[in-house]
């Protein structure tokens, strides 16, 4: 699997060359934008159970071409000293090729990689040591007309991770998938729900570490409002397990979560765009205790 995913990324790499070489009148397309993420636990101010994660990001599309560049950063909050991990160890190239576009049937192809650093730090703060992993990813995608209200639209990402798995705890394979139905219900409101799975493994028998699953219904309500978008949306918990803490109890731990969030959307109409995102989750372990979970974001992008 890894040579596979490997291999079909680096092929459509070399499809960019080909591309611009066949047809030198295709415009471009550009966005650029960047996001702040935080994700708090309650009642756990002065520990590190808070994770942030800035990202930056660039896209260009040409005809059936799009290649992004972005940077991501992801790590816990120290809130009684307002530390944080490094930004930005998180590079992520991605290129995809529309194979088919319509009204009626699109399909496209992404292959992407993304570097993962880390710095590992003791109880006192002192460096203990670090790690570089690598996560290579193919993902088709896919959006079919059934009628003129209905439509099913999703995709499917498979993912091979490599390099020093034992000391990030991350299993060696991944898949990731969201798909479902968009109903139109007039030009102010729309209904989607999907169906969510997120499934790490390995395909090394002689390793069980970071092995976890998760299957969600998420389903969304956008209400279109001339440049406002709102979207209340949740996301119901149908199963969750997962076994991270392996070399202490090689158990699969279960979970029970539930959200309920809202996303504004705001088009300025010169290429400028907003977003800002409040969720709440809550979540029941069978070790342990319980959290309750408060996600918060903000987005900038232009388009030109």
């Amino acid at each position: 699997m890894s040579t596979l995913l490997r291999s079909a990324a680096l092929l459509l790499c070399a499809g960019v060359t080909c591309a611009q070489a066949a047809d030198e009148e295709k415009k471009w397309a550009f966005n650029v934008g960047a996001m702040y993420e935080i994700e708090n636990v309650e009642g756990q101010g002065e520990d590190k159970d808070g994770l942030y994660e800035p990202s930056v990001w660039f896209n260009a599309t040409w005809d059936a071409w799009t290649i992004s560049v972005a940077m991501y950063q992801e790590g816990p909050v120290d809130y009684s000293t307002m530390t944080r991990g490094t930004y930005f160890d998180r590079p992520e190239l991605e290129l995809r090729y529309r194979f088919i576009g319509s009204d009626d049937f699109t399909f496209g192809l992404t292959g992407g990689f993304r570097n993962y650093s880390y710095h590992f730090k003791d109880d006192t703060g002192a460096k203990v040591g670090s790690a570089n992993m690598q996560r290579y990813k193919i993902q088709p995608d896919w959006d079919i007309r059934l009628s003129d209200d209905w439509r099913f639209s999703g995709w499917f990402a498979m993912y091979q991770f490599a390099n020093d798995l034992s000391k990030t705890g991350y299993s060696d394979s991944r898949v990731e998938t969201e798909a479902g139905f968009t109903w139109t219900i007039n030009e102010t409101f729309a209904l989607k729900t999907n169906y969510y799975l997120e499934r790490g493994f390995n395909m090394d028998s002689s390793r069980d570490n970071g092995e976890f699953s998760t299957q969600e219904i998420r389903a969304y309500l956008p209400i279109s409002l001339g440049s406002t978008t709102l979207t209340p949306y949740t996301r119901i918990g149908l199963d969750r397990w997962s076994n991270w803490d392996w070399q202490d109890d090689p158990e699969r731990e279960g979970h029970d979560f539930n959200r309920l969030g809202l996303l504004y959307a705001y088009d300025f109409g010169n290429g400028f765009s907003t977003t800002l995102e409040y969720a709440y989750e809550w979540q029941n372990h069978d070790e342990g205790k319980n959290d309750r979970f408060h996600y918060a974001g903000v987005g900038f992008n232009y388009a030109f």
